[in-house]
């Protein structure tokens, strides 16, 4: 195993509870995670962590993302149901 393998098994691991408990009773989207979770060491684990929690969200909708780097993009809306 790599090293940074072990990174985001170890990040992935941490923040999968912070965002569940963070999020809970609130519709949320992946530009909400910034400043909730510690920054991680690749920004594609974004993705790997919605993959990880995804039994536990319930889409609700989508909206434009207000991150300047996403220009208005599309980006989906995710309640957490249990």
């Amino acid at each position: 195993m790599r090293q940074l393998d072990l990174i985001e098994t170890d990040w992935l691991t941490r923040m999968t509870p912070v965002v569940l408990d963070a999020m809970r009773g609130r519709e949320f989207t992946s530009d909400d995670l910034h400043g909730v979770v510690e920054p991680p060491a690749n920004q594609n684990l974004y993705g790997v962590l919605f993959a990880k929690i995804r039994r536990s969200l319930t889409p609700v909708g989508y909206r434009a993302s207000n991150r300047p780097e996403r220009n208005g993009g599309a980006v989906r809306v995710w309640r957490v149901t249990n």
